[in-house]
């Protein structure tokens, strides 16, 4: 059975400083390899490092199990940027992202071309108001992108999330509208119907 383990990553500097744009998608791309996103994170690779040299420190199992051993697990750094590894590949990608939703589509829809769908998905509060979320979608052979834009008038943070796959993510993998929705106002850590196993790095 896989070991899905979610691992968060401290971050140190620069928290939420970043105003990420959705395209080159923070630096990434589905299908990299997990050297790859460690030369780009400085962060994560200072974490990696120090848990290769001290592989008992809480956290450092789960860590070590997603970047050397090929299992399916998330790196987060809160703020900024989660990615979902599986056997040594970078399989999801999710950030939140700064700006109008008619910019970040613009830029979507020059990264992944034409836009294949819009859902639109009622949203009520408890003293009735009402309005309405909406989920817009990418589709090329490689990755699928979907953008989340929460309309709701209680919400101040960033209305954006953005979620790119790898197209090999199966149907039980897929990030839901309720997980969405939930974590609307930080970086989300997404699970699976994997087993998982929280571990938290200092």
């Amino acid at each position: 059975m896989i070991l899905a383990a979610t691992v968060i990553i401290a971050s140190r500097a620069n928290a939420g400083a970043a105003n990420v744009k959705p395209a080159p998608i923070a630096s990434h791309s589905i299908g990299e390899t997990t050297a790859a996103f460690l030369s780009a994170e400085p962060e994560a690779q200072r974490e990696a490092d120090a848990c290769r040299q001290q592989p008992d420190e809480a956290g450092c199992d789960g860590l070590l199990a997603v970047l050397d051993g090929g299992q399916r697990g998330e790196i987060s750094i809160p703020g900024r940027i989660a990615v979902t590894f599986d056997a040594g590949k970078l399989v999801r990608l999710t950030m939140p992202v700064d700006g109008a939703t008619d910019a970040a589509t613009l830029e979507l829809t020059k990264e992944f071309g034409p836009q294949s769908r819009k859902i639109a998905i009622p949203g009520q509060n408890i003293h009735g108001a009402k309005w309405e979320n909406y989920l817009y979608g990418w589709d090329t052979p490689d990755a699928s992108a979907t953008l989340y834009e929460d309309n709701d008038p209680s919400f101040s943070g960033r209305r954006l999330l953005l979620v790119v796959e790898s197209p090999s993510q199966g149907l039980e993998d897929t990030v839901s509208v309720k997980q969405l929705r939930t974590n609307r106002n930080r970086l989300t850590q997404f699970t699976t119907t994997s087993k998982s196993q929280a571990a938290t790095l200092r």
